[in-house]
C-alpha cells in the first residue's frame, strides 16, 4: 500500500458571515482529549516521565475481513476531530490509517462465490479478488473504501498496510522485544484469565506453510525461538476453516505470520508513536485488549499508552448493524442522500451516547445540523452560554475546508419541492415564492434538493411522500359543505400575491369567521392539494405552489 504525504489539515477559510469569535473549546470532547494528550506527564504503569513529542500522531484503522460500512467511519472521523483540536492549539498532528489486512477471511460475503470457502482462515491479503480487478480481496475492498473515506475526512491520511509492515520487517524489533520478555507478557495477560497461559504459549500466530492459512495453525510449543504447530480445522461462528494437517515450525523473526492482537496493538502504538486512538465502549473494561496492550506497551516496549477515545457503536433502527440482518448502510449510500459533513456532525456529538440512525429520520438530523449552523453564525441565540458554545464548536469542528453557511430551505421542505417539481427552474421559483431561497447559496441549495429527491424516492416514509395527482371526483365527495365554503373563500383571498405568514394567519382568520374548526380547515387544504388528510405546513405548501394553480385546484374540488 502506498503512503500519502501528511500535511496540515485545511483551515476554515475567512468568511464575512463567520461567527464573531471562535467558540470556547474547553467543553467539547475533542478539545478535552487534546488537552489530555498535551498535558499528561507520566506513564500509567511505570514511574517514568513521558518524553516530549515533536508531533502528535493519532491512529485509526479498519479490519478488512469485515463489512466496511459507515460504522467503520466513526473511528476515523472522531480521530480526525482530535487532530483538528491539537492543530487548533498550534501543535503538529498527523492522522494515520492502518489496514488490518492480515486478519483471516471469516465468512463468505454476499456476492462472493461459495467456492471461496476454501479461503476461509486465509489472510485477506492472500485471498484472490473475486471480481478480478485487484490483486487481492483486501486490496479490492481497501481501494473501494478509500475512494469514499477521503470524502469524509479533510486531513491527509498516511496509509499503512499491516502485511507490508510485516513484509518490510518494520515490526521485527518489537517482535524480538516481546519474545525476549515473554514471561512478562504472560503475566500481564494472565491477570485477566481464569486459566493461565501455559508453557509453550506464544504471542505469535504462524501462517501455515502447507495451505497459507493463519487461523488453522494450532501452536503446540515454543522453544529456542521457534514455534511448532499443526494445521487443524477452526470453527468460526457459522462456518469452518479447513486445516490441511501440515506439521511444521515457524520462526517469528524470519517466517510469515503475525502477532496476536494482545501484543500487536501495543507494538503498533510503539512503532508509530501513537498518542491517541479510538475504540468501542467494550474496551473500557479493565480486562479488555486495550488495557492489556497498554500495560505491554509501557512495561515491555517502554512506550506510554495512548489516550483512549472510547465511543458507543452505531445502531440502525435500534439494532446492531449486520450484513446478515440486512441493515448495513454503506458510505456510498450515505453520499447519495447527504453530504459527508452531516455524518461528521452526527459522529462528533457526545461519544458515549448511543446513536441510532434511521433513513426515515434523516430530516431530523438535517434540522439539527441547520440549527447548529444558525447558532454558529449568530442567526439564532441560545439562552445557555455553555450550550451555545458547545453547539458552535460541534459545528465548527465538523466542517471540512470551508464553513457552510446555513441554508434557508430545510431538508423536509426540499423533499416536498423535489417531489412536486421536476424542472430545476420550477424548484427555484417555488423556493423564491415561499421565502426559502438564497441567491448566494444557489449551488448549495441545488445539492440539498438533489439529496432530498433521492431520499424521498428511496427512503421516505409514506407520510412524507407527496403527489399533486389526485382523484378530483373522490375528493369532491369527501369534502363537507363547510370545508368547501372555506376553500372557496380562501381561493378568492389568494387572488393577490401572499407571503407564507399571511397565508398562515388567513387560514385561522377565515376559519374563525366561518365557524369551521381549524383542524377541518387544514384537512380541507391537504385533501384538495395532496389528496391526504395530513401533510407539510399548509402555509408553506400553498406558498410553494403557483397561487393560480392553487385557486384552480380549490375551484375544481368545490
Amino acid at each position: 500500500m502506498q503512503r500519502d504525504k501528511t500535511s496540515n489539515s485545511p483551515k476554515i477559510q475567512e468568511d464575512p458571515h463567520q461567527a464573531e469569535s471562535a467558540p470556547p473549546r474547553q467543553l467539547f470532547w475533542a478539545d478535552q482529549k487534546a488537552d489530555e494528550i498535551i498535558k499528561r506527564k507520566r506513564f500509567r504503569y511505570l514511574k517514568k516521565d513521558i518524553k516530549k513529542f515533536d508531533r502528535y500522531t493519532i491512529k485509526t484503522s479498519a479490519s478488512i475481513s469485515g463489512v466496511l460500512h459507515i460504522g467503520r467511519l466513526s473511528d476515523t472521523i472522531r480521530s480526525e476531530s482530535v487532530v483538528k483540536a491539537l492543530k487548533d492549539r498550534g501543535y503538529d498532528s498527523d492522522l494515520i490509517w492502518v489496514a488490518e489486512d492480515m486478519d483471516p477471511l471469516r465468512k463468505i460475503p454476499e456476492g462472493v462465490p461459495q467456492e471461496y470457502k476454501k479461503y476461509l482462515g486465509t489472510p485477506v491479503t492472500d485471498v484472490p479478488d473475486p471480481w478480478g480487478c485487484h490483486t487481492s480481496y483486501a486490496e479490492h475492498h481497501v481501494s473501494k473504501y478509500l475512494e469514499v473515506l477521503n470524502e469524509f475526512v479533510s486531513t491527509d491520511l498516511t496509509l499503512f498496510s499491516m502485511k507490508e509492515e510485516y513484509k518490510k520487517g518494520n515490526f521485527k524489533p518489537y517482535i524480538k522485544k516481546i519474545l525476549e520478555n515473554l514471561e512478562d507478557i504472560k503475566e500481564i495477560i494472565n491477570k485477566h484469565r481464569q486459566n493461565p497461559l501455559g508453557r509453550g504459549w506464544s504471542p505469535w500466530t504462524p501462517i501455515c506453510k502447507g495451505c497459507g492459512k493463519i487461523i488453522t495453525p494450532k501452536v503446540e510449543g515454543f522453544e529456542n525461538g521457534k514455534i511448532t504447530y499443526r494445521c487443524e480445522d477452526y470453527k468460526f461462528e457459522h462456518q469452518t476453516a479447513k486445516g490441511c494437517g501440515y506439521e511444521g515450525e515457524n520462526n517469528p523473526l524470519k517466517d510469515y505470520g503475525k502477532m496476536m492482537w494482545k501484543s500487536e496493538w501495543a507494538a503498533q502504538w510503539a512503532r508509530w508513536e501513537i498518542v491517541s486512538e479510538g475504540a468501542g465502549k467494550e474496551y473500557i473494561v479493565p480486562s479488555s485488549a486495550w488495557w492489556v496492550n497498554a500495560e505491554i506497551a509501557e512495561k515491555v516496549l517502554k512506550f506510554p499508552m495512548p489516550v483512549p477515545i472510547f465511543y458507543e457503536h452505531l445502531m440502525i433502527n435500534g439494532e446492531k448493524m449486520s450484513a446478515s440482518v440486512g441493515n448495513v448502510v454503506y458510505p456510498h449510500q450515505w453520499l447519495e442522500i447527504a453530504p459527508p459533513v452531516l455524518l461528521r456532525f452526527f459522529y462528533n456529538k457526545k461519544l458515549m451516547k448511543t446513536r441510532s440512525f434511521s433513513f426515515k429520520d434523516l430530516p431530523n438530523l438535517y434540522d439539527e445540523y441547520d440549527r447548529h449552523a444558525r447558532v454558529y453564525f449568530g442567526k439564532e441565540k441560545i439562552p445557555n452560554p455553555k450550550e451555545e458554545n458547545h453547539m458552535k464548536r460541534l459545528y465548527e469542528i465538523s466542517q471540512s475546508n470551508t464553513t457552510e453557511k446555513p441554508l434557508k430551505v430545510s431538508f423536509s421542505h426540499a423533499a416536498m419541492v423535489s417531489q412536486i417539481f421536476t424542472d430545476e427552474n420550477a424548484k427555484i421559483q417555488s423556493l423564491k415564492r415561499s421565502g426559502h431561497y438564497d441567491r448566494m447559496l444557489h449551488n448549495e441549495t441545488l445539492k440539498r434538493l438533489e439529496y432530498a429527491k433521492r431520499w424521498a424516492a428511496r427512503y421516505a416514509p409514506e407520510e412524507s411522500r407527496i403527489s399533486l395527482d389526485i382523484d378530483i371526483k373522490k375528493i369532491k365527495q369527501n369534502l363537507s359543505k363547510e370545508q368547501k365554503a372555506f376553500l372557496t373563500r380562501f381561493s378568492r383571498w389568494l387572488e393577490k400575491p401572499r407571503t407564507p405568514e399571511e397565508i398562515h394567519n388567513q387560514i385561522y382568520s377565515i376559519s374563525k369567521e366561518l365557524g369551521i374548526p381549524f383542524k377541518e380547515a387544514f384537512k380541507a387544504i391537504y385533501l384538495a392539494v395532496l389528496g391526504t388528510k395530513k401533510g407539510p405546513k399548509a402555509a408553506t405548501l400553498i406558498a410553494s405552489l403557483k397561487q393560480s394553480w392553487v385557486i384552480r385546484r380549490f375551484n375544481e374540488v368545490c
